[in-house]
C-alpha cells in the first residue's frame, strides 16, 4: 500500500537531509568567524555571495528565506548559520516527519493526523505572537516547538499526499 506515497516522502525527506547537512556544514567551509551580522530581511537577497562559491549558495538559499539575525541564530565555527533558530528548527523536523512518515504510513490515512499536523504547527504561531507581543525572547522554546511544527508540517504534507494521490498503482 502506498509504494508511489511512500517514495515521494522519502524523497522530500532525503532532499531535507541534503539542505540540512548543508546548512550545517557551510560555517565549516571557511574560516573562523567569516559571516556574522548578516541580519538582512526575508525574501530580499541582502548580501552578494557570489565570491563564495557553491557554499555560497547555501547562504544565499537562507538569506532568501530568513531574516538571519545573528542573536536568533545557531553560531557553528564561529559564523552564523544561513538560516535561524526556528528555521533550522522547522527543517530539523520536517525532514524527520517526512521519513518517519514513510515508516508509519498507515497513520498519514486518517484524518486525525491532519488535525494533529496542524495544532503542531500551531504551536510556532502562537510562540511567534507570543514574543512578538511580550519582547521575550525564548530561543530554546523556539527551537524545541518549531520542531514539532516540522513535524506538523510533515503530518499534513503526507496525509494529502495519501489522501489526493492514488499512486500509479492504482491506474
Amino acid at each position: 500500500m502506498g509504494v508511489f506515497q511512500r517514495t515521494v516522502l522519502i524523497i522530500m525527506g532525503a532532499i531535507g537531509a541534503t539542505v540540512l547537512a548543508l546548512m550545517v556544514a557551510a560555517p565549516f567551509a571557511f574560516p573562523y568567524g567569516s559571516f556574522t551580522h548578516l541580519d538582512g530581511s526575508p525574501s530580499v537577497l541582502d548580501h552578494d555571495w557570489s565570491p563564495y562559491g557553491p557554499m555560497g549558495l547555501v547562504y544565499a538559499l537562507g538569506d532568501i528565506l530568513c531574516h538571519q539575525e545573528q542573536l536568533r541564530t545557531f553560531m557553528l565555527n564561529g559564523s552564523e548559520m544561513p538560516v535561524c533558530i526556528r528555521d533550522t528548527g522547522l527543517l530539523i523536523g520536517l525532514t524527520a516527519g517526512l521519513l518517519s512518515g514513510a515508516r508509519f504510513d498507515r497513520l498519514l490515512t486518517d484524518r486525525r493526523c491532519l488535525w494533529a499536523g496542524a495544532g503542531l504547527l500551531m504551536l510556532t504561531l502562537a510562540e511567534w505572537c507570543f514574543e512578538s507581543a511580550t519582547s521575550v525572547d525564548l530561543p530554546e522554546i523556539r527551537f524545541i516547538l518549531a520542531i514539532l511544527s516540522g513535524l506538523g508540517a510533515a503530518m499534513i504534507v503526507g496525509h494529502l499526499l495519501y489522501g489526493i494521490s492514488p499512486g500509479p498503482e492504482a491506474l
